[in-house]
């Protein structure tokens, strides 16, 4: 790295530990709840020059950067970081490790009904976490799609007339990206995918296409639901390209879109348009809760529903979801798949259901366990009462919120409103006025002087959802360019945040000072931001 920016910053963030930047964090009303165990981290806050030395080592990847070396906020990711109940360990120490149908599984069964509703319970398929579901049902709908020859028109880029222009564009432009070997004959529409869905369905020759809503692509920082999907446009691909839709896909909240939610409205608009073209509607389910609770309370004629009650009526509107339980599941493991009995996704894949299950046990074990151990379906059963708590919501959103709203104070621009789960740095507006350029990847340094300076943030923006083809980078489209701090669930406090805040402060007003990066290895690999190593451009 380039030793002077680096000794800039590291004796500014010294400065932050000075008795003048103590500043304590403000609290107007108590916790809902209180610490019963606590760890302590086994790395100093002062050490900036081993982080760097360690940094340079992991190739300025914060996904190498080994977490015990963490003295401040790990803001990598809110997955399967969840600091758990006691109500969790205990139900934990009751866990029946029989190979088949052990007790967690039908206590699993009773819960999933009472938190989505009576009609899921029947087909649930396990799995240990989210994207292992997602491949899942992916490999084995495009199985269907292809090898049983359903295939009845061209490649995609015989589009039809009727598709609206820009939307034709987009289609083509991502399809000019890929591979021959990769070109796909299907499109699922979402609002936005995350990287590892996007990756499944490309994986299996189908094309994921985002349809962001027109306020969130226009900024509209007064729009309560940013989450939701551009209904005009899917309704123009429908009508357009219905045979080639295997299914619609709602991402709730919208994780790449900011973390911003989805109305009910909205969902039910998708909804009617899908039963209009009997396409089935499936929901990336991984923040359930925290999107009801964004409907409680920015919702007309939503205020006096309890959380659990709008959970269900979303749930009603929807044929099918995947879910990571290490998000609103609030435990660290885990993921299912659902279909609704007697829904869309059965009627139209008859077979599907027993190709998973066959999926499930040559994969994950049987399927009463799907690749989990039987305690911690204890965990994810109580995990779904605690998650649609009101008092457990207010304080979870209101901190993510804080934190955000304590960026801005400091002059950080950040993805407006805050989401539920995250705050979103736009690092346009972060570098706007220095001398950037897309192939800088200033996000990736970012996440690297916040890493010396205590805190592991991730990039998810133009190298995170880019590529590099033909010899040259695809930004993605829509464009996105963000730093994610994704806050744990029950893990920290204000304080800690606060520290991050004021790391990042003395970033950006000295952002003129940051450099681009040099990517040195492993550019034009697929989900590269997991696996790549960087240094720092010269002459900065």
């Amino acid at each position: 790295m380039a030793e002077n920016v680096t000794n800039f910053f590291i004796s500014k963030f010294r400065e932050l530990l000075t008795p003048e930047f103590s500043e304590p964090a403000a609290y107007f009303r108590p916790r809902p709840y209180r610490n019963a165990a606590v760890r302590f981290t086994s790395c100093r806050f002062d050490d900036f020059e081993q982080r760097r030395a360690i940094l340079e080592k992991a190739g300025m990847n914060v996904f190498l950067f080994p977490a015990s070396q963490i003295p401040g906020c790990d803001l990598l990711s809110d997955s399967g970081t969840t600091t758990m109940t006691m109500e969790q360990w205990s139900r934990m120490l009751l866990g029946d490790e029989a190979y088949g149908s052990n007790e967690g599984f039908f206590e699993l069964k009773d819960q999933v009904a009472e938190t989505f509703g009576a009609r899921w319970s029947e087909n649930l398929f396990i799995f240990h976490q989210g994207r292992a579901a997602e491949s899942a049902l992916f490999s084995n709908l495009s199985g269907i799609l292809y090898d049983e020859k359903t295939v009845a028109f061209g490649p995609l880029d015989s589009l039809s007339e009727r598709l609206e222009p820009g939307l034709a564009a987009s289609i083509r432009k991502k399809i000019g990206i890929l591979q021959k070997s990769e070109a796909p004959l299907y499109i699922i529409p979402n609002n936005s995918h995350f990287d590892t869905t996007a990756a499944n369905i490309e994986k299996n020759r189908m094309l994921p296409l985002d349809l962001p809503c027109r306020e969130h692509i226009g900024g509209d920082a007064d729009c309560p639901f940013r989450g939701n999907m551009d209904t005009q446009a899917l309704s123009n691909l429908l009508e357009a390209e219905g045979d080639r839709i295997p299914l619609i896909y709602l991402t709730i909240t919208n994780n790449t879109g900011g973390g911003q939610p989805v109305s009910m409205a909205n969902i039910r608009a998708v909804a009617e348009i899908a039963e209009k073209y009997s396409i089935p509607l499936l929901f990336d389910a991984c923040r359930f809760a925290e999107n009801a609770w964004f409907i409680r309370h920015g919702e007309t004629g939503y205020g006096s529903k309890s959380i659990g009650e709008i959970v269900r009526e979303m749930f009603a509107l929807v044929d099918g979801f995947h879910i990571s339980f290490k998000k609103d599941g609030l435990v660290n493991i885990g993921g299912a798949l659902l279909f609704k009995e007697k829904g869309r996704m059965q009627e139209r894949y008859p077979g599907l259901t027993n190709r998973i299950t066959d999926h499930q046990i040559l994969t994950e074990g049987h399927p009463t366990y799907g690749g989990m151990a039987g305690r911690d379906l204890k965990g994810v059963v109580e995990g779904l009462r605690t998650v649609v708590g009101q008092e457990y919501l207010d304080y979870r959103i209101g901190q993510v919120r804080r934190f955000g709203q304590r960026l801005q104070r400091c002059g950080i621009p950040i993805l407006s409103p805050v989401g539920g789960h995250a705050v979103y740095i736009d690092i346009d507006g972060f570098f706007e006025g220095t001398d950037t350029s897309d192939g800088d990847f200033k996000g990736i340094s970012l996440t690297a002087l916040l890493m010396i300076a205590g805190h592991r943030f991730c990039e998810l923006g133009l190298f995170a959802f880019g590529r590099y083809r033909g010899g040259r980078e695809h930004p993605p489209d829509p464009r996105v360019n963000f730093v994610r701090g994704a806050v744990p669930r029950l893990a920290y406090e204000d304080r800690d945040l606060a520290a991050a805040a004021e790391a990042l402060r003395i970033l950006h007003e000295h952002r003129e000072r940051i450099p681009g990066v040099e990517v040195t290895y492993g550019r034009e690999l697929s989900l590269r931001h997991f696996k790549s190593r960087f240094r720092f451009k010269a002459g900065k």
